[in-house]
């Protein structure tokens, strides 16, 4: 069999077992990305070398790579940020200590090859932090706000100063690089909402189904590509892209869905376990210099939390365990160094050996002293669960026969609802009406005709039972603006809108 038909055998038995191993850790409240990086390690030269790495699976890595540092970009990045003084000297000193700390150990040990090997250890990754404080229920608290933005700081921070020092071998590639960095921010400003009105202007000319997927796809990889012209990482690129394009996504919640999708559900899975592919085989040396280098990194990031707590003035231990979080964005700069040759083999493997042992330590310990105390765990509501089990939905946006067209305006006013439902005096759904209806209706009839004067849209209903995944494939089949859910008397239980039901499964 030649190296393609190969690489397809690889590709579905690397997807089927980490998938496996995702769900498996994440039942016992640990990262996906442990369970996917020990299938690589396993399947890899770190251990049995049943796979192995060529040039079909590294593009599928290289594309995984730039897929997540894009949504990194455009959902953790590109979220809401409040920074102020104190959060930005704290972010100093989580940077500084960290840094000397573990500089001096690599240095002392006489294993340091490259400089940028530095900064995906010391950083924090806010993914996995998203998902800590999740689970703790700390995700709505003011503690795990500020710990949310603590950490996105010190990631951006982080990526900046890995930029730097990837592209610079002397003063004048450091002045080069020092003015590049600035001059891309400014290019997303200037850019970023030209970029998102043409893909808008698409949408409108192009009639296509799945035109905008195609086309947020078309510009990451058009993106990637120009930016391996420039001799520029097409990774870093993509999470510039993904800060560039957050607004636009965020107002298209369905559109970031599919993203998601294809992202978690093929690249993300395939890139961690290309993570463990990557290693060598692992020594007693190796191991044992992952393990202290771990150590010593969670000791010195504790510390710097700890440290910087009082600066914010929040709680020590949870800003320690905290912005100690691991397993994310640093992995996916770690491999670029890697395939930029900037580290070797032997480094990468100690250094994620690092990563992948910190991303199994820190969620344990902080779920052992902060879980449950702040608030109730929030899971994100699997697409095989009933839709009825969803307990955050907006209330029931409904009118009955009687009302008058200027009291239904006003409703779906401040709902922002394209359409309504109407029942009759039992909460039974009679149907609907839609805003187009209503523009063609004199404004001065809105004060006199009633919802039962108007033809009714036929109404499509759900029982509470349904699957959340199954009411997803109604709205796609029948183009319809609203869904009721009905309980075993018919009656309307709740109204379903389809942006709203997107909302509430990407943002918990």
């Amino acid at each position: 069999m030649n190296v393609s038909v190969i690489s397809l055998l690889y590709i579905g038995m690397m997807l089927f077992l980490a998938k496996l191993a995702e769900e498996g850790f994440s039942r016992i409240g640990l990262t996906p990305f442990v369970g996917a990086v020990v299938v690589g390690i396993i399947l890899g030269n770190g251990l049995m070398g049943i796979i192995v790495l060529n040039s079909v699976v590294s593009f599928i890595t290289s594309l995984g790579i730039v897929f997540l540092l894009f949504l990194a970009g455009a959902e953790e990045i590109g979220g809401g940020l409040e920074v102020n003084s104190r959060i930005l000297i704290s972010s100093i000193l989580l940077l500084i200590i960290p840094s000397i700390s573990v500089f001096y150990v690599l240095y002392f040990l006489h294993i340091i090859g490259d400089i940028t090997i530095l900064f995906p250890l010391i950083m924090t990754s806010v993914g996995p932090l998203t998902r800590l404080l999740m689970d703790t229920g700390m995700s709505k608290s003011e503690i795990g706000r500020r710990i949310f933005y603590q950490g996105t700081v010190v990631e951006i921070l982080s990526v900046i100063l890995f930029i730097i020092f990837l592209n610079t071998v002397s003063l004048v590639s450091l002045f080069r690089v020092g003015i590049e960095i600035p001059l891309i921010f400014l290019l997303i400003l200037l850019t970023g909402p030209k970029i998102a009105k043409a893909l808008e202007s698409l949408e409108g000319y192009v009639k296509v189904r799945e035109i905008e997927l195609a086309s947020v796809i078309s510009v990451i990889l058009i993106t990637g590509y120009v930016a391996d012209v420039l001799n520029f990482s097409s990774a870093i690129a993509a999470l510039f892209l993904g800060f560039l394009l957050r607004g636009y996504l965020r107002d298209r919640p369905d559109l970031l869905e599919k993203i998601r999708g294809l992202t978690y559900g093929f690249f993300e899975p395939l890139f961690f376990v290309s993570i463990g592919l990557y290693f060598v085989k692992i020594t007693p040396f190796i191991a044992g210099i992952g393990f202290f280098l771990a150590l010593i990194i969670l000791l010195s990031k504790f510390i710097a939390g700890f440290l910087g707590s009082f600066i914010v003035r929040e709680n020590p231990v949870a800003y320690g365990l905290g912005t100690s979080t691991k397993g994310g964005v640093d992995a996916s700069l770690l491999i670029t160094a890697l395939v930029l040759h900037r580290i070797s083999y032997e480094d990468y493997s100690y250094a994620a050996l690092s990563l992948t042992v910190l991303a199994i330590v820190v969620p344990i310990l902080f779920k052992l002293e902060f879980r449950g105390r702040t608030g109730t765990q929030q899971k994100r509501p699997r697409m095989n669960e009933k839709i009825g089990s969803m307990n955050n939905f907006p209330p029931p946006l409904y009118a009955k026969l009687e009302e008058t067209l200027r009291d239904i305006i006003n409703k779906m006013t401040e709902r922002g609802a394209r359409a309504i439902i109407v029942v009759d005096d039992r909460l039974h759904p009679m149907g609907y009406i839609t805003v187009q209806q209503l523009l063609e209706i004199d404004p001065g009839q809105y004060e006199t005709l009633r919802a039962s004067d108007l033809t009714l849209n036929d109404c499509i209903t759900v029982s509470l039972d349904a699957r959340i995944i199954d009411v997803l494939r109604k709205f796609r089949s029948t183009e319809t603006p609203v869904i009721a859910m009905v309980d075993r008397g018919f009656r309307l239980a709740g109204t379903i809108y389809e942006r709203e039901l997107l909302r509430v499964l990407t943002t918990l």
